[in-house]
């Protein structure tokens, strides 16, 4: 007989259970006052944790947060300039194995000396793509920024324990520097390594860490991108700010608290000189930002209030001398001077603005915390934060999960790519930019020409990048590779200015790649003229094809 037996029919009291194996009758209430006697108390429990791997509530909400910016930078899409010619010299870098002595893609530019102060962020992000596809170029743009807001984060807890300011802080950042970094290329990684050395460097106390970590921040920086005097520029403003400071507080010069910026500027220049040109970067880089096709290039233009640099910048302006007004904060030699000669060089080159925009968001919230503790008496938020534990860390490594898992590069790396040619394109599409011309550089790849291709610049680094090894392009927007009379010549043609007709076919083009965003006046005379047949066109451009191609010209295939 089963106990489920003797409980239904052979005893009659439902007030009592009977087990006819032990001859044992006990009162139903008292089971369940044992059961409920033996639940474990949740506060008793251990955590198990080990304690170098518990979070406290801050760090677990901070995780999410900066989770949740990581998610969003991944959705950025790809542009359509830049980024595709440094995955072609990268490509290039790597199969030949070395960096070449000229440029390598483009006819009308042979000969023209190639120094390539990004070799190796290119060869980074040809491997990348060549390993993990397309998403795998999102995720190196969405990593670089992460990087450089969780390096500001720290630095602004360190001076405030408000999240209101920290946020505010990076919402500044965002504000001022957004519009220059929407574009991915190699600047990205050099601007992400401004922002590390800004954050160590600015700090009171320096350990052991920050004099072996600078250097090698600068080294790989050297080799990244060409921006790295911008990073030794701002050391050298600390120490001759710093040691101002110290003068007229102790009227002495060689404090080591100003001196150590000194050392440090000193191992940062031995740092950068491991590069592929020795100490000829140097020259290499003033010849490079000085080459006059650049002035020609809205970002290489001076700042005005039209732009959206200029606006937010001079918003920004306006906060902090707000905030200088009000703070009980002394404004030291150094912060000034950093402000004013940043200031003063992205006024001078829109390219310049987003070096600014870190400092000015740490000015923002230094001051701001003075002013709150001034007026309100600000009191710590994690004054009475709980103790550590592993339930903060499963929270924080969950969320990390989730946004890493839900974004583009997370998903490919987890499942793959699609499969089906139709299902392929569409999602190789929705990674770029909507103004890439995917469908017609497609189309030209299927009809390759014979001949030099004219093309629009902002264009021929994505024609490049998908086009033969043996296509040949008018130029990409590698501007000072480009010699002047080429570059000239360019715009004669592309704003179908007077003596344009003579001039591309001087050049023997027998077929012309053209947007229509920026170039309908050459789309139209093109349309108008007998000489030349519109073989495609979408809603982004167009392609023409002479209808008796010249054999004679400069570059023939």
């Amino acid at each position: 007989m089963n106990h489920s037996e003797i409980t239904s029919t052979d005893n009659p009291n439902p007030e009592t259970l009977q087990d006819d194996s032990v001859g044992v009758v006990e009162p139903k209430e008292s089971i369940e006052e044992t059961s409920e006697s033996h639940v474990p108390d949740a506060s008793m429990l251990e955590d198990r944790f080990p304690e170098w791997a518990q979070m406290s509530r801050s760090a677990a909400i901070w995780t999410t947060i900066v989770g949740f910016i990581y998610a969003v930078l991944n959705y950025h899409k790809l542009w359509y300039t830049d980024l595709w010619g440094h995955l072609a010299y990268g490509r290039v870098i790597v199969e030949s194995k070395s960096i070449p002595a000229t440029e390598p893609l483009l006819p009308l530019c042979e000969g023209m000396p190639f120094f390539d102060t990004a070799w190796l962020s290119q060869v980074l992000g040809y491997l990348m793509y060549e390993q993990f596809g397309v998403t795998s170029l999102r995720f190196l743009y969405a990593l670089a920024l992460t990087i450089c807001v969780v390096a500001l984060l720290i630095r602004f807890r360190q001076k405030t324990d408000s999240y209101g300011l920290s946020l505010i802080g990076l919402a500044v950042f965002g504000f001022v520097a957004w519009k220059t970094l929407t574009i991915i290329r190699p600047q990205i990684a050099g601007f992400t390594c401004f922002v590390l050395v800004w954050t160590l460097v600015s700090c009171h106390k320096w350990t052991k860490w920050q004099w072996g970590l600078v250097p090698a921040i600068f080294l790989l920086w050297a080799n990244l991108h060409g921006s790295f005097p911008v990073g030794l520029g701002l050391i050298g403003l600390l120490w001759i700010g710093k040691t101002a400071d110290q003068y007229l507080r102790t009227k002495r010069i060689a404090a080591w608290a100003s001196l150590r910026y000194f050392v440090m500027l000193e191992l940062c220049l031995l740092a950068v000189l491991i590069n592929p040109y020795g100490i000829g970067i140097f020259s290499i880089i003033h010849s490079i930002s000085g080459n006059l096709n650049l002035s020609t290039l809205v970002e290489w233009e001076p700042l005005t209030l039209r732009m959206a640099h200029g606006q937010a910048m001079v918003i920004v302006g306006i906060l902090l001398i707000i905030l200088y007004s009000y703070t009980p904060r002394r404004v030291s030699i150094a912060e000034f001077l950093l402000l004013i000669v940043f200031a003063i060089a992205g006024m001078w080159s829109v390219r310049m603005v987003v070096w600014w925009t870190p400092i000015a968001a740490l000015s923002v919230v230094v001051h701001g915390h003075a002013i709150l503790n001034r007026f309100s008496k600000l009191k710590s938020e994690t004054q009475n934060e709980p103790h550590r534990s592993g339930l903060n860390t499963v929270v924080a490594v969950g969320m990390s999960w989730i946004f890493f898992a839900y974004t583009p590069f997370g998903a490919t790396l987890l499942h793959g790519y699609p499969q089906e040619p139709e299902k392929a394109l569409d999602f190789y599409r929705s990674n770029l930019s909507s103004l890439t011309p995917v469908l017609l550089a497609n189309y030209l790849n299927e009809h390759e020409p014979d001949g030099l291709i004219f093309n629009a610049y902002e264009w021929g680094d994505y024609l490049l990048w998908t086009g033969p090894e043996d296509r040949q392009l008018f130029l990409n927007s590698h501007a000072h590779l480009v010699p002047r009379d080429v570059w000239l010549d360019y715009f004669v043609i592309a704003r179908a200015n007077q003596g344009w007709e003579d001039k591309i076919d001087r050049y023997g083009a027998n077929t012309v790649v053209i947007d229509k965003r920026y170039h309908s006046r050459l789309l139209e005379a093109l349309k108008q003229d007998s000489k030349w047949k519109l073989d495609y066109e979408d809603e982004l451009g167009a392609i023409f094809f002479r209808r008796n191609p010249i054999v004679t010209g400069l570059i023939i295939k």
